[in-house]
């Protein structure tokens, strides 16, 4: 972790996230765009945001490819080392 993730409490991380991905489930009608195109979401592109990344794991800890997940290239990088790092941690 750097100095420029902010420190974010558990709870209201995971009460907040959820809330997220209920609502972006909602609204899926047209075409599919990645939850981190949005820039205001990007923040949520850290270790410690759990439900999000689970989205992002398949049942069996591997990585989600591209063609399912509608990431960039640099996302789906970023995505990728986070997601090493959990698995690390045993969070995953």
């Amino acid at each position: 972790m750097d100095a420029t993730q902010p420190y974010y409490k558990f709870a209201a991380l995971n009460k907040e996230l959820t809330d997220i991905i209920e609502a972006q489930a909602a609204k899926k009608l047209g075409q599919k765009v990645s939850f981190f195109a949005d820039k205001r979401n990007a923040k949520y592109l850290c270790w410690k945001a759990i439900p999000m990344i689970k989205k992002y794991v398949t049942r069996f800890g591997d990585m989600k490819p591209r063609k399912y997940t509608d990431n960039s290239v640099a996302t789906q990088k970023k995505l990728r080392t986070i997601i090493a790092r959990v698995r690390e941690l045993g969070l995953v």
